[in-house]
């Protein structure tokens, strides 16, 4: 009997690393050949191969037309069973690469949406060039997983196809279980250059345009900084645009770019408040981890956001665009300890059923289904 063969298909690295290794792990352990392709060479335990496409984060770019051509070739010469895939743009070239082995059946696909580039207060634009195309493809799709109840009501409601919801792609207790006692925290703090008495500010996410960093530093620049320490932590792809900024506004001792951490953990135990001010999300995992930490949680009211967090229950949901209501917010929960605790504390235990142990069922479930059901080839 031939070994079935599997394809996970995203625009980078980073994103497999963050979501996809245990399930390439899990189907590779079922005795399944595992395929990996992104936008590098990188490879990773159970990838069996290692395919590099150009895929482009920006639609219009020429790099996207090659991918298609390059991918489409692959699937064809491999003769997958079985495609995953998942971003926005490496979701679009994958399908339109293997709509010729679609059509004949000889090949499965799984679309997990991250989130939508058409949501509740998107510009106009984004549904005139997002939404007609995802309609279309949605006919090369076996099932989409959405992971946001927004996505997931739209697409029961706009697209002809079957649409599963499941809480994430999972995050991980295992690493998020130990607590830095006073002494340690004290250290990681005088690193950093902050001191004991200073109220910390993180935010974890990719600098990036949609993540708002500029709109933040903007905003904290209309506040009193003092002992306030603002933490950015996440790779930048912005080129030194918000560096840039924090110094033209002389904000250098009070907002720390951290750039990319392995050590997430223990800077959110340092922190006193966990900020996002994203304008859209799928469902966030930074979001989560200050969840699991039970931090006092500030974000704003955007898809993803709202799935995790009740307002006033176990954090505080502010406008997108009010820069008042995000300084208050700010200065009454540094103020008004026993309110923040009270936020904190009432996240015990609702991050469970978001743990990778409890959703990789979820997705295995999905890959066994369409893995077994009959293809023509």
């Amino acid at each position: 009997m031939k070994q079935k063969k599997i394809l996970f298909v995203a625009n980078t690295d980073m994103h497999i690393e963050l979501c996809y290794l245990p399930y390439i792990a899990y189907l590779k352990k079922q005795g399944y050949i595992v395929h990996v392709a992104t936008n590098t060479n990188k490879i990773w335990p159970n990838c069996d191969k290692k395919i590099s496409i150009p895929i482009h984060r920006t639609p219009f770019k020429l790099d996207n037309i090659k991918a298609i051509t390059k991918l489409k070739k692959v699937i064809r010469e491999e003769q997958y069973d079985f495609i995953s895939t998942s971003t926005p743009m490496g979701a679009v070239i994958t399908r339109f690469a293997a709509k010729k082995m679609k059509k004949k059946n000889l090949v499965k696909i799984l679309y997990t949406a991250h989130g939508f580039h058409f949501f509740k207060g998107a510009p106009i634009i984004n549904y005139i060039l997002y939404y007609p195309i995802e309609k279309y493809l949605s006919k090369y799709t076996d099932i989409l997983v959405t992971i946001n109840n927004e996505d997931y009501q739209f697409s029961k409601k706009h697209f002809k196809i079957d649409t599963r919801l499941i809480n994430g792609i999972g995050y991980h207790q295992d690493r998020f279980n130990n607590t830095l006692n006073i002494n340690q925290k004290k250290t990681v703090r005088k690193q950093l250059g902050i001191n004991n008495k200073d109220y910390v500010i993180i935010y974890i996410a990719e600098i990036s345009k949609r993540k708002r960093q500029e709109y933040l530093v903007k905003a904290l620049s209309k506040m009193n900084l003092d002992n306030i320490k603002v933490l950015l932590v996440g790779g930048d792809i912005l080129n030194k645009k918000i560096d840039n900024m924090i110094e033209k506004l002389n904000l250098n001792n009070s907002i720390k770019i951290l750039g990319f951490r392995s050590d997430v953990s223990k800077l959110l135990d340092i922190s006193d408040l966990v900020l996002s001010v994203s304008r859209q999300e799928g469902l966030p995992l930074n979001i989560m981890e200050a969840m699991a930490k039970q931090k006092t949680i500030v974000v704003t009211d955007c898809r993803g956001n709202r799935d995790l967090i009740k307002n006033n229950y176990n954090g505080i949901i502010v406008p997108i665009n009010d820069d008042k209501y995000l300084i208050n917010t700010i200065e009454e929960l540094k103020s008004n300890k026993a309110l923040s605790n009270k936020l904190g504390t009432n996240n015990k235990g609702l991050v469970d059923k978001y743990e990778i142990n409890n959703i990789l069922p979820e997705y295995t479930k999905i890959y066994e289904e369409l893995l077994n059901e009959e293809n023509n080839n």
